[in-house]
């Protein structure tokens, strides 16, 4: 039965092992990488500080440097920001630097500084002649005065060509020569300063009627072609200015009210001049243009041009000869609007006069040579060199009046060759010619524009968002139209200059100073466990190893992230911070995946957030996306497409949310599998893990931890609570998994209300039922093929009243009648051979039947007779149910058990040990069905139980026998029946079934006459059916097995016999394959070398030992040995009728049959001599054979007076004519005095006498 339990156990066992390999298989499976092709983008220009403090630049002219002066000093810097000249100790402590204007040579520039205020003294200011040259910046004073002045360069840009007086950009480009009002000796002197740092003076301000100390903060000039000459525009007056010539200057040529703009004719000597004149009469401050001439006589008035029409704007065409005239509409001027083309002696040159007559109007001059006309109206047109329209079109521009965006304040830039242009108003519009129509796009999508900058090659334009703040570039080339990308966040921008080569350039703030580079320059790496991605050069990226999902960073690299630019260096003064996200395409609302290192000393170490949910991953790619910020604004993006990310297993919520339910499965099943069902762990183990389980999870979903362990929460207790209900569903299918769940809590407390339920109950003893009925065909083989027959027995009831029919049917119904406050016990008694284990085994098996059809029926549980107690019996038997030994006592309790014991006599019970267990706990519930031999002790304490049946199989007779032989050999022959009827018929004439059915099987040989024949035949013919032996081998086999008797049941009286590592295991063997010998143990498994083997049946044992003491006995002069044979308690039963199996063999055995007679007679009247004080004439009554006990009787009443010897002697008499009477007597009187004997001295072969 432990087997069975075991086997039922291990189903369970290996799904738990399985369960336990799957699971370490998951978490080592891994995905193998792939080459990937990847895209790269991002930001076109990275910022790299090179001032952190307001500073002027002031570009190289040929773009690979530029100048940076600060409060600090002047250094240079490269394209890529990096220090290639540093400051020099030419400025004095606390200098100020008020200018710095290039030269027309490489490296050097003019700077014009101011020195600190001390007491008592003014400050002095320097003009400076600086060079870079051999990583330092030199400087050499051209002139030290109190007061120098630079004057600036007129600009005939938009918006300068209408309001001239506005403030002039920051001073950028290159001059050959400078020229500069200075105080020298209590007086202004206009001088010119070379390249070479040679000063000229020119002429002294007072000569030019101009007082000293008169402020030229907005005087400008327009130098003519060497640098030599220039016209001069003062507040009010114009001169000319040769500082070659014997007189350099030549004027006033005009005086007006304000001088605005002076277009020099191409050999310099003429001029248009647009100024306001002094007021008029009627009051009108209208514009008015003037025909200028630099060589005409003193006094020569200047010539008014377009009848002194009012106008607002002039501009030269692309070859300078000829002028563009744009008239004035406001009524306060009393112009006529229009727009004027005319020669420098302001002769019109439009063949159909003037254009847009009435209309206000801005006029942009393009590189090749067309006009942009755009009218206050909103219409833009394309002219020609002539004034022949190309293409226009109306209300194109978006303008409104006054504000922002109304026409005064339009901004031009004329890009391209194609004659593009681009107007900055509110917003910036991009106007192209397409065949006579105008397009117009928006460029910055309804942005506000607070800044606008044109790269001269009208390529890309820079503009500064007045939603925002923001810096930002977009291309114009048709391949990148309007590609916008961001540069600095919420600066306020002075300056940007692009570089020639376009790949770099510096931007000028109010707070610090950028160079800008391209993103070739920039590098990044992103470094995750298992795998990395370089980008070089910002656009070659490379993936090496593979990139998982939720893969953390390596920790053996820098961080993990890095990004190698130029800017790099300065990343911890300037608060830098590089993110790295990862983005979805499917799921762009928010990013996969982020960190974020900080550049700063002691910051600490990154770590990547991965923010990806679902219970499902699967392989993807995903945009890594480089993004570097700082304290100035700097924000900048380098993006990696398309990286392949892969979702190993170990990632996926779903897989660690079935490894943690895996986890929590085999917490709950490991202790169920492989603890045993008594140790307080296995029965609360399972219970306790769950509960943990759940408030553990519980725990970590509110904490938040469940998601960072990426376990989804819900399913895990989900399954948990499905594991439960599982169990219980399964248990109630699976035997073997009802066995696990009875022994644990909290299903412990459930199986008593499951095993009330019918269908569960059958299904949870199923594999118990097939247990029993295996065991019950093994015995059934074991006993040579026994079939069943009914046959008649005799009943006694107690506690009620026996019914008349087949024995077995009446058994199971008197055990499965329904009596919870009674226990039933059936005993089986009768001599060996008459078939009680037979009636036992059909019983089980019609009880089994009758569970099946009905569970709530009695089940048998067949209990092992080496059992000292039968409540330990039935515990050990009970361990092949499914069930624990709490339930096993619950069975007990509920009466729903049948316990069954086959061979009391022969067991390790005694009659005190069953009638503890009635008298128990259990007596009043529990019902037994047991097999003996005639005991008075067992007998007894059966009939103590509440109800009880005693049934004794009786011997056959003339009718029951025919039934039996049909059973076993329906095809024999009468011949072969009277055979059968002369060996096996008693001496009343009725037939003992062992002994037929050994007949049956064995007796076909003819010379087969009694008893011992029967029994020889019967060995013999189990070893030659099986091919055990061959020939004579068996009847050395056979004294052999004699031997083995004699040396075993004999010396000590027990049936079984050792077989696993028994000395003589060869012939054991060939027994034990014939089927002579049988296991004693519970039905091993198939192939399993029994511990314990026994005879078939104890007849041939018994029968065997006769055998061997007859060898050994056979020539002895007195046959002693017989008196042990029938009287020791080892052979014989403590019922006088039923006496010793091996003395009734020793009888069929023993012989000549006359020298048996004469020994028993011998040792009968030496009794009566020896033990004449202690016998009665009752026991030798009561020993005599029945049949004989009339004439026994009789002959006692001739005589009156008689001892008791005398009275054995008379019985002997009586017996000696029939051999087995006198065997009875003896047998009867053997038993009797048996305890009286004294052991015999050495040598000795009779008991001395009575001691």
């Amino acid at each position: 039965m432990l087997g069975d339990a075991r086997r039922a156990g291990s189903t369970p066992r290996r799904l738990a092992l399985l369960c336990l390999l799957v699971l370490c298989c998951l978490i080592t499976y891994g995905w193998d990488s792939e080459e990937a092709r990847l895209d790269v983008r991002g930001s076109t220009f990275w910022p790299v500080p090179v001032a952190k403090t307001k500073a002027r630049l002031n570009p190289f002219s040929d773009g690979g440097h530029t100048w940076v002066a600060e409060s600090a000093g002047i250094y240079v810097v490269d394209g890529e920001g990096r220090r290639t000249h540093e400051p020099g100790s030419w400025l004095a402590p606390g200098s100020q630097i008020l200018e710095l204007i290039q030269t027309d040579r490489l490296g050097r520039a003019w700077a014009v500084t101011q020195s600190p205020h001390q007491a008592g003294a003014k400050a002095e200011t320097q003009l400076v002649l600086v060079e870079a040259q051999r990583g330092q910046i030199t400087g050499h004073t051209v002139l030290q005065a109190e007061r120098i002045s630079y004057l600036r360069e007129q600009s005939l840009q938009s918006p300068y060509d209408v309001y001239p007086n506005a403030v002039l950009p920051q001073e950028s480009g290159t001059h050959p020569s400078l020229w500069i009002v200075f105080s020298h000796l209590g007086s202004d002197v206009l001088g010119l300063v070379d390249s070479q740092g040679r000063l000229k003076p020119v002429i002294s301000l007072d000569r030019l009627g101009i007082p000293s100390g008169t402020d030229t903060e907005f005087w400008q000039v327009v130098p003519l072609e060497g640098g030599q000459r220039a016209w001069l525009k003062t507040s009010t007056s114009l001169f000319f200015i040769d500082a070659q010539a014997a007189v350099p200057v030549r004027g006033p040529l005009l005086e007006v009210e304000e001088m605005l703009i002076v277009v020099p004719s191409p050999d310099g000597t003429h001029a248009w001049v647009m100024a306001r004149p002094s007021p008029q009469p009627d009051d009108r401050r209208a514009r008015r243009l003037y025909s200028v001439t630099a060589t005409a006589e003193p006094g020569t008035q200047p010539i008014p041009l377009l009848n002194g029409e009012a106008v607002r704007q002039i501009i030269p065409d692309s070859g300078g000869s000829r002028l563009w005239v744009a008239g004035a509409t406001r009524p306060e001027t009393g112009g006529s609007g229009g727009l004027y083309l005319i020669d420098p002696q302001g002769r019109s040159l439009l063949p159909q006069g003037p254009l847009f007559l009435k209309q206000g109007v801005l006029v942009t001059v393009t590189s090749s040579g067309h006009v942009w006309v755009l009218t206050r109206e909103g219409d833009a047109h394309v002219l020609d060199g002539t004034g022949r329209r190309i293409a226009g079109g109306k209300a194109l521009l978006p303008l409104s009046e006054p504000g922002e965006g109304s026409f005064d304040r339009l901004i031009t830039y004329p890009i391209g060759t194609r004659g593009e242009l681009l107007v900055w108003t509110s917003g910036a519009l991009h106007l192209q010619p397409e065949g006579g129509s105008i397009r117009v796009t928006s460029l910055t999508k309804g942005q506000g524009v607070r800044n606008l900058f044109v790269e001269a090659n009208g390529k890309r334009f820079w503009f500064q968002s007045e939603t925002d703040g923001n810096l930002y570039f977009a291309f114009l080339r048709e391949d990148r139209y309007l590609e916008t990308h961001l540069v600095l966040r919420a600066t306020d921008l002075n300056y940007v200059f692009p570089a020639p080569n376009g790949e770099n350039g510096w931007i000028q703030t109010s707070s610090a100073s950028f160079a800008y580079v391209h993103r070739s320059h920039v590098g990044a790496a992103l470094a995750l466990q298992g795998g990395s991605l370089k980008i070089e050069q910002g656009r070659n990226a490379s993936l090496q190893g593979t990139f998982n999902v939720r893969a953390p960073l390596r920790a053996d690299e820098a961080g993990g992230i890095t990004l190698n630019w130029p800017g790099l260096a300065h990343a911890a003064g300037t608060g830098g911070l590089l993110q790295v996200t990862l983005w979805d395409s499917h799921a762009p609302q928010s990013p996969a995946a982020s960190v974020i290192r900080s550049f700063e000393p002691g910051a600490p170490s990154p770590r990547l957030n991965w923010y990806v949910t679902g219970p499902s991953l699967r392989e993807r790619t995903y945009d890594i996306v480089f993004k570097y910020q700082d304290d100035f604004g700097t924000e900048t993006r380098l993006t990696v497409q398309n990286v392949p990310f892969h979702a190993p297993l170990r990632e996926q919520i779903w897989f660690r949310t079935a490894v943690a339910c895996a986890v929590a499965t085999l917490f709950l099943i490991l202790p169920m599998v492989f603890l045993p069902p008594q140790r307080l762990t296995r029965r609360w183990g399972p219970f306790v893990s769950w509960l943990v389980n759940i408030i553990g999870g519980s725990g970590l979903a509110l904490a938040g931890l469940a998601r960072d362990l990426r376990i989804h929460f819900p399913a895990f207790v989900g399954v948990l609570f499905a594991e439960m209900l599982l169990c219980l569903a399964v248990g109630a299918f699976s035997p073997a998994m009802f066995r696990l769940l009875a022994s644990a809590k909290p299903f412990q407390w459930l199986v008593p209300l499951a095993l009330t339920v019918p269908t569960t109950r059958r299904r949870v003893f199923c594999g118990y039922v097939a247990h029993v009925r295996r065991k019950l065909e093994t015995w059934r083989r074991q006993a040579n093929d026994e079939r069943f027959v009914s046959m008649p027995v005799s009943l006694r009831q107690g506690g009620g009243r026996p019914s008349f029919s087949k024995p077995e049917e009446q058994i199971c119904r008197f055990l499965m009648q329904s009596h919870a406050a009674q226990s039933r016990s059936v005993l089986i008694e009768s001599p060996g051979g008459r078939g009680k284990s037979a009636l036992l085994r059909e019983v089980v098996r019609r009880m089994l039947l009758a569970f099946e059809e009905d569970p709530s029926r009695p089940l048998p549980v067949l209990c092992e007779p080496r059992a000292t107690s039968l409540e330990s019996a039935a515990y050990r038997a009970l361990e092949a149910t499914p069930l624990t030994n709490e339930l096993h006592e619950m069975l007990l309790q509920g009466g729903d058990c049948v316990l069954v014991v086959d061979g009391l006599t022969e067991s390790s019970l005694i009659p005190e040990a069953l009638q503890a267990f009635i008298d128990s706990r259990h007596g009043a519930f529990v019902k037994l069905l047991c097999t003996s031999r005639p005991h008075v002790g067992f007998r007894h304490a059966i009939e103590n139980s509440a109800a009880w049946l005693h049934v004794e199989p009786n011997r056959m007779d003339e009718e029951t026998l025919g039934r039996f032989i049909s059973a076993y050999a329906p095809g024999s022959t009468g011949t072969r029946s009277q055979n059968i009827l002369r060996a096996c018929r008693g001496a009343d004439g009725t037939y003992l079934p062992i002994l037929v059915r050994l007949a049956l099987l064995f007796g076909g040989d003819p010379g087969v006459r009694g008893i011992a024949e029967l029994y020889e035949a019967a060995f013999r013919g189990l070893l030659r059916q099986q091919g055990a032996v061959t020939g004579e081998e068996d009847s050395q086999l056979l004294a052999w097995t004699s031997q083995l008797c004699l040396r075993t049941y004999w010396v000590h009286g027990i049936r079984s016999l050792r077989y696993r590592n028994a000395p003589e295991q060869e012939p054991l063997q060939r027994l034990l394959t014939a089927g002579v010998l049988v296991p004693d143990d519970t039905a091993p498994k198939p192939g399993q070398v029994p511990c314990e083997v026994r005879f078939f049946h104890d007849s041939m044992q018994s029968y065997l030992t006769a055998c061997g003491l007859f060898a050994q006995e056979h020539a002895a002069p007195a046959w002693d040995i017989l008196w042990r044979a029938a009287g020791d308690p080892l052979f014989s039963s403590s019922q006088p009728e039923a006496g010793s199996e091996l003395f009734q063999m020793c009888l069929q055995v023993f012989g000549p049959r006359e020298k048996l007679r004469k020994e028993l007679q011998r040792q009968l009247l030496e009794w009566a001599q020896l033990y004449d004080d202690v016998l009665t004439k009752r026991h030798i009554f009561s020993a005599v054979a029945e049949p004989l006990q009339t004439r026994f009787r009789f002959r006692l009443a001739s005589h009156t007076e008689l001892s008791s010897g005398s009275v054995l002697r008379i019985a002997t008499e009586v017996s000696s004519e029939d051999l087995p009477s006198l065997g009875t007597l003896y047998m009867n009187m053997a038993h009797l005095l048996w305890p009286l004997r004294q052991d015999a001295p050495s040598g000795s072969l009779h008991p001395p006498g009575l001691g």
